[in-house]
């Protein structure tokens, strides 16, 4: 089970996630942003992965596609929380992965 849960501050849209993070649990991460994207026209996102307790070597593709989409739509993605998942090796280039997500206000220039 995958619990996301959002938040904006200072127009920078938070993505926290807790749980595992599978193909099947892909789908709720994949829906929100897909609503903050497309829906709400959000840019700036930054995706917590400190709480997710398990994540499956099968979804880093997805997440990839993921990033590029919205790489693609003009928009902005920080990753934090990947010190301890291998992610950050497999799909992700090191200026958008910070340890700690208040970093991303760095990285952004809302």
């Amino acid at each position: 089970m995958l619990d996301v849960s959002t938040s904006v501050i200072r127009g920078i849209m938070f993505i926290k996630l807790e749980g595992i993070l599978n193909e099947k649990t892909f789908s709720d991460l994949e829906n929100s942003i897909n609503y903050l994207l497309y829906k709400q026209s959000m840019h700036y996102f930054v995706i917590d992965f400190n709480n997710v307790n398990y994540l499956d070597t099968s979804v880093f593709k997805l997440i990839q596609s993921k990033l590029v989409e919205i790489f693609l739509s003009c928009g902005k993605v920080v990753l934090c929380g990947l010190k301890n998942l291998s992610l950050k090796k497999y799909c992700c280039r090191d200026n958008i992965i910070f340890n700690d997500c208040f970093e991303a206000f760095n990285y952004f220039y809302v």
